[in-house]
């Protein structure tokens, strides 16, 4: 279908050869008019717009892309550092817990083994010293295990020094079981020397240091490490070796009582009492005290004879030597009325060899006793020329 500008110009298109010149000129103009008239200017066609900062915003994106890449890794990573952090966070807990848990036991174990102990102090029973001694021996051979324990656990590091402490605890009980041990018959017996009881009155020193040591720095230690870290522990038994009446058994005198009552000797409380010094010698030579006195320069042992002189059993008897300004020591568990005892005394320090010394012994009087005049002498000695 033509279209409206074409069917007007229709009339135009005829035969110049059929029209006049000037008709030809009026058509002619007549057409540009219509050109004219039809001519459409056509629009410019839109140039494509640029890509603002294409290689710039395509860098920008990918520095987008990594550094979410970045901080997803990141997360991740941190979530793998707390999560190893809370196993060895659950770790060391269950450590410290499995730690104390452990050391409870055995303390608790070695304080029913003081018990035990102490009840066959305690109790006169009449029993042989032998019998003593063994059942003393198995009390330590159960300390000796209880520190094997001890020592084969793996304390956690925060626990060194509790640890130390536990164990040095019971080493102490260890070793003074050992020590009562070897020295109970003689301690108990009837003449004596004054060696086993001062080795019994040290490992009861001992005793109470290790109860010292355990409730003073073991117990307090792991405690506070378990509170620093939050752990839910079990409660500490309090530990003690020795009883509430341990301060019996650190007074030698008091010690002699009850190593005498261990084999049923026991004083009365009537009749006359009264103790005698009998004799004294140093290395075997026996002193006078109206003369000077040389005895050999090696002698090590200084030996008291003393006598109860009363009609009373007698027990605790203490014996005081101070050889040149230097005090020494020694107890007699017991003595039978009429009876004699020796006491050996260690000489811890003698003077230089063909010095006149002074020796002056004192058997301390007994409970009861009216006269002492006997129960001392003064002597001259010369230790070798």
């Amino acid at each position: 279908m033509a279209s409206p500008s074409s069917a007007a110009r229709v009339p135009f298109l005829v035969s110049q050869r059929s029209l006049p010149s000037d008709v030809h000129t009026l058509a002619g103009l007549a057409f540009l008019d219509s050109e004219q008239d039809d001519l459409v200017v056509a629009d410019e066609p839109e140039r494509p717009r640029r890509r603002v900062g294409g290689p710039q915003r395509r860098r920008q994106q990918f520095l987008v892309r990594r550094l979410i890449g970045v901080g997803v890794g990141l997360a991740f990573l941190i979530l793998i550092v707390i999560g190893f952090r809370g196993c060895l966070e659950a770790r060391s807990d269950r450590a410290l817990r499995n730690y104390t848990s452990d050391v409870a036991t055995i303390m608790q174990q070695s304080e029913q083994s003081g018990k035990d102990f102490f009840d066959l102090l305690n109790a006169p029973s009449g029993s042989n010293s032998l019998d003593v001694k063994n059942q003393i021996l198995a009390q330590r051979d159960s300390s000796q295990a209880l520190l094997d324990r001890a020592q084969d656990l793996d304390a956690p590091d925060q626990m060194s020094d509790a640890d130390s402490a536990v164990t040095l605890a019971l080493t102490l009980r260890r070793d003074a079981l050992d020590a009562i041990a070897s020295n109970v018959q003689q301690a108990a017996a009837r003449t004596q020397t004054a060696n086993a009881i001062s080795r019994i009155s040290d490992a009861m020193g001992s005793l109470y240091g290790s109860d010292i040591v355990w409730t003073q720095v073991g117990s307090p230690e792991i405690k506070e490490v378990d509170e620093d870290e939050g752990v839910d522990a079990p409660t500490l038994p309090q530990g003690n070796f020795m009883p509430s009446n341990a301060t019996e058994f650190l007074d030698q005198t008091t010690l002699v009582t009850k190593l005498a009552a261990i084999t049923g000797q026991q004083a009365t409380t009537g009749g006359i009492h009264g103790l005698q010094l009998l004799e004294t010698s140093i290395g075997g030579t026996t002193l006078a005290a109206d003369s000077t006195t040389t005895v050999d320069a090696s002698a090590s042992e200084l030996e008291i004879q003393v006598q109860n002189s009363g009609d009373s059993d007698e027990t605790g008897i203490s014996v005081t030597a101070t050889l040149n300004g230097n005090e020494l020591n020694g107890q007699i568990s017991a003595l039978s009325a009429g009876e004699a005892g020796t006491v050996k005394i260690p000489l811890t320090t003698k003077p230089p060899p063909g010095t006149d010394v002074t020796l002056e012994v004192v058997v301390q009087p007994v409970p009861g006793e009216q006269v002492a005049d006997n129960n001392q002498a003064t002597y001259t000695v010369v230790f070798g020329s």
